[in-house]
């Protein structure tokens, strides 16, 4: 009986292991990985043939540039099947993370983005906790010379577009 016992233990702390493990696994919606993708900052610069399917915040690591921030997003986005990627506003987040993390929130379904975009409205609850704005446009993302000594929580959509 000590043996069932302490077999059913190990086998229930095995198996509940697996569900507080760090590395979570991307389950939304993706498509076939691309070669490369584009950072654009403004709505209108979204072609009229581009479908929304990710919601997503990223948080970076401490004392990022510009270059690194664009290069980390790009390819989980690429990864993701994306072709375009849209960036909101940033924020100053109080974080130590060693490499950067990206925290999705749906879309449950793709969506034409310039029929449906209904705006910035998920992950309120990490949005809100973040610090002051940060300015992370043109002139900085993707910029070497420009380091950010914070991490950053940076809004983003994904988009897959059709070849215009």
């Amino acid at each position: 009986m000590y043996k069932t016992k302490l077999f059913f233990l190990l086998l229930l702390s095995a198996l509940l292991s697996g569900c507080f493990s760090g590395t979570a696994q991307y389950t939304g919606i993706s498509f076939p990985p691309t070669a490369a993708s584009t950072i654009v900052f403004q709505e209108s610069d979204v072609p009229r043939s581009c479908s929304a399917f990710a919601h997503l915040l990223m948080t970076t690591k401490e004392n990022s540039r510009g270059d690194e921030i664009s290069s980390s997003i790009q390819k989980e986005a690429e990864l993701r099947g994306a072709d375009r990627i849209l960036i909101g506003l940033s924020r100053e987040n109080e974080s130590n993370l060693d490499e950067n993390r990206f925290e999705y929130y749906g879309p449950d379904y793709a969506y034409n983005f310039n029929k449906t975009w209904l705006g910035w409205k998920f992950g309120f609850d990490t949005w809100n906790d973040a610090g002051p704005l940060v300015g992370l446009g043109v002139n900085n993302m993707g910029n070497s010379d420009v380091s950010f000594e914070n991490s950053l929580l940076i809004q983003a959509v994904f988009l897959r577009c059709n070849a215009e």
